[in-house]
């Protein structure tokens, strides 16, 4: 085997090895982690947000959420903290806070913008 012929059979198998290695480290990347608003929403909101139970605009529905984002958040976490309408202050589970409650709004309007 000539020399020129080993050094572009190094590079072939260099270059197979990077490909194999960058793919191997693609494949393994894990979906990020959910939001601390994604977490309250799964746990409390979801309950009614993600049916419209009781008239409670469904999360990713901009139509719906529309007149609410209008109001601005500091209104939408009032509601949410003291009860608006049909749906319980704290949307029921009092052992949210109000960081908690703010993260959970903020993310279900984020998902009416998308």
């Amino acid at each position: 085997m000539n020399h020129t012929h080993s050094r572009s059979h190094q590079f072939a198998l260099s270059a197979t090895v990077i490909s194999a290695v960058a793919l191997m480290a693609a494949c393994s990347e894990q979906p990020p982690e959910p939001s601390a608003g994604e977490l309250v929403y799964k746990g409390t909101c979801k309950v009614c947000h993600a049916q419209g139970i009781n008239g409670a605009p469904i999360v990713g529905n901009s139509k719906m959420w529309g007149p609410r984002i209008e109001q601005g958040i500091p209104t939408l976490v009032e509601h949410a903290s003291n009860g608006y309408g049909l749906m319980p202050a704290k949307g029921g589970n009092t052992d949210l806070t109000t960081e908690q409650i703010t993260a959970a709004v903020e993310y279900m309007v984020s998902q009416a913008k998308k």
